[in-house]
């Protein structure tokens, strides 16, 4: 039983910005088409704060069987780790021997990135500016994929650690802004990188016509953007089913009354063009990603063609 071990580096060196867009729209159109194969995702709480998640899908229903595991840890920051760390598993599709290993963590920050900027194409396609809350790995993801969806678009960094933002902002391109509120009323695309248990910005910051994504609110517990935001927004999310029980704003909003869940439009009916928005340029639109496996499962099916096609990365013998 030879497996195919993929790194972080090996990732990187296939698995492009632009490559990992295409991965998406393409996952988010076979979910959307009812086409994918997608079970509820698993989460499992720990100490901490901690979370761990099993995300499980096949992008069609005779397809590789694909599963990450890994775990949120917020306290990792004072160990001088990364918060996220995760390992994705491939299965062959015939036999269900596996088939490759992945490291997970470089297939999230991508696929999560292009996720989003998929997702602002529909709604926000002319943005001129995008502010990033967040010096983490998933602020650096969604910078890149801003450059390749919106190339002239101004790319803004927000962040609690100066040097942090500094430092983020030299490597992309992108200007600081030292003032969250100022730079929140003054941009078109607000993208919350975040972790956090409770909101980073507040609803009156945002002015009308601005587009707000939510990244971090991912768990029930995760609400890093107002509730209160969601009843005076056009919502939509990645995939409906998980945002109803999984995105931390989403479920107090519904819980309160003060917005329908048939309201709600996901990613994949606006890409298949089975749901259309409605959007005035003063209305305000928020964008919530749980995350979803289908999306894992797209990303791993490129990356291992062209992991094969080089012969990247390692073999093992499980056997």
């Amino acid at each position: 039983m030879t497996v195919r071990i993929l790194s972080a580096t090996d990732v990187r060196s296939i698995f492009t910005p632009r490559l990992a867009l295409e991965s998406q729209r393409e996952a988010f159109t076979r979910l959307g088409a009812g086409e994918a194969v997608q079970p509820p995702r698993l989460l499992v709480p720990g100490p901490d704060e901690s979370v761990s998640f099993c995300y499980s899908s096949r992008i069609a229903p005779d397809g590789p069987a694909v599963s990450k595991f890994g775990s949120v840890n917020p306290a990792n920051a004072a160990r001088g780790l990364g918060a996220v760390h995760s390992v994705i598993t491939v299965l062959d599709a015939e036999t269900g021997a596996p088939r490759a290993i992945i490291n997970g963590d470089s297939v999230t920050g991508l696929r999560t990135s292009a996720a989003t900027t998929l997702a602002m194409q529909q709604v926000a396609p002319d943005a001129r500016n995008v502010l990033v809350v967040g010096t983490g790995a998933q602020a650096r993801a969604h910078l890149d994929a801003f450059a390749v969806t919106h190339p002239s678009a101004d790319l803004w960094v927000f962040g609690r650690n100066p040097a942090a933002a500094s430092e983020i902002a030299a490597e992309h391109g992108a200007t600081v802004r030292a003032d969250l509120e100022e730079a929140v009323r003054t941009t078109d695309i607000v993208v919350l990188c975040t972790s956090s248990l409770t909101p980073v910005i507040e609803d009156a910051w945002v002015t009308d016509g601005t587009t707000v994504a939510s990244v971090g609110s991912f768990a029930p517990d995760r609400v890093e953007l107002p509730p209160s935001l969601l009843s005076r927004s056009t919502v939509v999310v990645d995939y409906r089913p998980s945002a109803l029980t999984d995105s931390g704003p989403v479920v107090e909003a519904v819980a309160s009354g003060s917005v329908d869940p048939d309201r709600i439009t996901d990613l994949g009916s606006l890409l298949t063009g089975n749901a259309a928005l409605d959007r005035s340029p003063a209305d305000v639109l928020t964008y919530l990603s749980v995350g979803v496996g289908v999306q894992d499962a797209a990303a791993a099916a490129v990356i291992l063609a062209a992991a094969e096609e080089r012969d990247a990365g390692s073999r093992a013998d499980l056997g």
